[in-house]
């Protein structure tokens, strides 16, 4: 196995009890070229574990809460190619004869060389290929996304047009992870070595996204006093995202249409034409084909965007990552603010599975957050300071039409109406936006699904 496998930038998970080993570990790793995420225990060195991905993990043998040995058990439980150093201030043949048997790459006692260090790491990486396709960056994703048949079908997704040089866009409610997918896509990718740049069209004004984007030359307007690259340079190699792209102005979309066209740049008041190497990924909010049809948005764009198009789902329809995803940001919020609390009671569950989260995976965070803020050992109902009404609720949803002095007939069209768009939303996640398929999956003619889509405002 030659040195391919393993690169600058590579993560190294570091576990030890004793914070001046850490920092050490940390040091000497960090100027290997290495990046580094550190543990003081064996249960958020899993934590770490699974919201990071490390390449390589080297585990302190005595911890205050498992042994070295046990923790090693459980990382390469969850992933078995992990390549794994354990230290030890005991030179026991005994531990090292079991470690090995475990599974460890080596085993090495302190104190020990620096350079020894840093030449077993490097062996060890070469020695254990990346992960493939199905055990890399998706497996990340699933730990941060969750179990659901929605995510494992947004992991086929991603596993399918990474390699490629598709641009691909993401459809998705605000704070459902359309960011998360984006980067998984890069991580994969061949340009993952490469920067990934994030723009939020939604939060720069008309008058300043072309500067954004493309950059300016000096003097190309009043305090343009030195030349300024864009993020199309900045990203050069490397992957753009660009985040809510149907707030571009026509203007916009003109010359980025133009740069996709013809993979050259000119800055802001600049003559120069400046080639550009660039992945694009691209995501909204809402039904780009609905702005095309409403004429605020590029057709010609929309399909330069869409080589590839993946459907994210919001968190109310897949309830099965509701909780995966609670306990990952109760483990974050314990790190944060230093504390314990351990779980969440069977009423606060339930509470969390009930809700229809509006706000999606954000709006979760925040909760969780501000739940482990008030709380000691166990996170309660009371803890979680849910909205009571909620208008994305079924109950309040009812509830919002008696105020609205709907009649009955009213009020069970309405309820019909919503069921009906969420068989259409959850048929084309499953079928990946075949409206055919779609049409033979519920017994309906195709005409019939094309024309209620277009009601609903759904987008295949």
């Amino acid at each position: 196995m030659n040195n391919s496998s393993s690169g600058p930038g590579d993560v190294v998970l570091v576990v030890d009890d004793e914070e001046g080993i850490r920092r050490m570990l940390q040091l000497v790793l960090q100027r290997g070229g290495y990046q580094v995420i550190a543990a003081g225990s064996a249960e958020e060195a899993i934590g770490l574990a699974r919201s990071c991905g490390p390449r390589l993990a080297i585990l302190d043998y005595c911890l205050p809460d498992m042994t070295g040995i046990d923790l090693l058990r459980r990382l390469k439980t969850a992933d078995a190619r992990l390549p794994v150093i354990l230290l030890t201030g005991f030179a026991d043949l005994a531990n090292a004869v079991v470690a090995i048997k475990e599974g460890a790459f080596d085993y090495l006692a302190k104190p020990f060389d620096n350079q020894g260090l840093l030449s077993k790491v490097r062996e060890a990486l070469a020695c254990c290929p990346r992960p493939s396709l199905r055990h890399g960056a998706p497996g990340s994703l699933r730990a941060r996304m969750g179990p659901s048949p929605a995510i494992t079908r947004t992991i086929e997704d991603v596993e399918r047009v990474a390699p490629t040089d598709f641009s691909v866009s993401i459809f998705g409610e605000t704070g459902s992870g359309k960011e998360v997918v984006a980067r998984a896509v890069h991580d994969l990718s061949p340009r993952s070595k490469l920067p990934f740049i994030a723009v939020d069209c939604g939060s720069i004004p008309d008058t300043l996204i072309e500067n954004e984007l493309f950059g300016h030359e000096r003097g190309a307007f009043t305090g343009a006093e030195r030349q300024q690259p864009g993020k199309f340079e900045a990203a050069h190699g490397g992957t753009l995202f660009l985040d809510e792209i149907g707030n571009l102005s026509w203007s916009a979309q003109a010359r980025l249409l133009r740069v996709l066209q013809e993979r050259v740049i000119y800055r802001v008041g600049g003559t120069k034409p400046i080639p550009v190497d660039v992945r694009l990924v691209s995501a909204s909010n809402r039904d780009l084909e609905d702005a095309v049809t409403k004429g605020t948005f590029r057709e010609d764009l929309l399909y330069r965007l869409g080589d590839y198009r993946i459907a994210l789902p919001p968190l109310r329809a897949r309830t099965e990552d509701i909780m995966h995803i609670a306990q990952d940001f109760l483990a974050e919020a314990n790190r944060e603010l230093d504390k314990q609390v351990s779980t969440f009671s069977d009423e606060a569950a339930a509470a969390l599975l009930a809700f229809r989260w509006p706000g999606n995976v954000r709006q979760l965070r925040s909760v969780v957050r501000r739940a482990v803020l008030v709380a000691n050992h166990t996170i309660d109902i009371e803890h979680l300071a849910l909205p009571e009404t909620d208008s994305d609720r079924p109950e309040s949803a009812v509830a919002s039409l008696f105020h609205a002095g709907m009649s009955l007939k009213d009020i069970v069209h309405k309820r019909m109406a919503d069921v009906e768009r969420q068989v259409l939303f959850e048929a084309l996640q499953r079928l990946h936006g075949n409206k055919a398929a779609v049409a033979r999956l519920l017994q309906v003619d195709y005409k019939t699904v094309h024309t209620k889509l277009k009601t609903y405002g759904l987008s295949a």
